[in-house]
């Protein structure tokens, strides 16, 4: 965990829990998926690379000394560590409307659901209420403006069954992200390890 000195230069911090993404194959991977994005039927902010991962919470704008007691709390929550499989184009909220365009996880999302289930539980101790479904997946490009509906609709049902990879799930983290006029920069504030 960070210097709580650090953190009480200012008043509140705005993160969010994640699962980052740090295999260079799967990440390279992600990247080619992201290549095929049809950028012609719309304009799209791809997410870059080193932002690539599972949000499991948002959390937004908190204030330190909460940051502080959920760290002091998250560090021991207890999961074992398990393997996902990721793969799969889709969009929120939909294809013909789509805003997020994402991967999600073909194997063992349930897994990835109970360590969410252990983090509600965790902020509900915080005055958090539980959040509604939950659909593990990765943010890989946002849609800005849509330039030709039924072309971007055939490239992404096009790429609804592209594989991704496997990875190991052993740390989630609690992620402070800053925004800047580039993109977000994110930055770990905690995390919780895996107990094997």
């Amino acid at each position: 965990m960070q210097s709580k000195l650090v953190l009480l230069m200012v008043n509140s911090l705005r993160v969010f829990f994640s699962i980052d993404i740090q295999d260079d194959s799967l990440l390279s991977r992600i990247k080619q998926i992201q290549d095929r994005l049809d950028k012609g039927s719309a304009k799209m902010k791809l997410v870059e690379m080193e932002n690539i991962h599972f949000t499991v919470r948002f959390l937004g704008d908190t204030p330190v000394s909460t940051v502080n007691d959920i760290c002091s709390r998250f560090e021991r929550i207890s999961f074992t560590p398990f393997n996902v499989s990721i793969g799969g184009v889709r969009s929120f909220p939909n294809n013909r409307r789509p805003r997020v365009i994402w991967v999600g996880v073909t194997h063992n999302a349930d897994m990835v659901k109970s360590l969410k289930e252990q983090i509600d539980e965790l902020l509900h101790e915080f005055g958090y209420p539980p959040e509604g479904k939950f659909v593990p997946h990765i943010t890989i490009a946002r849609v800005r403006f849509i330039k030709n509906r039924e072309q971007l609709m055939r490239n992404l049902e096009s790429l609804a069954d592209e594989r991704i990879g496997d990875m190991a799930i052993d740390t989630v983290r609690l992620t402070k992200s800053t925004l800047t006029s580039s993109g977000p920069i994110y930055e770990t504030v905690c995390e919780a390890l895996a107990r094997s």
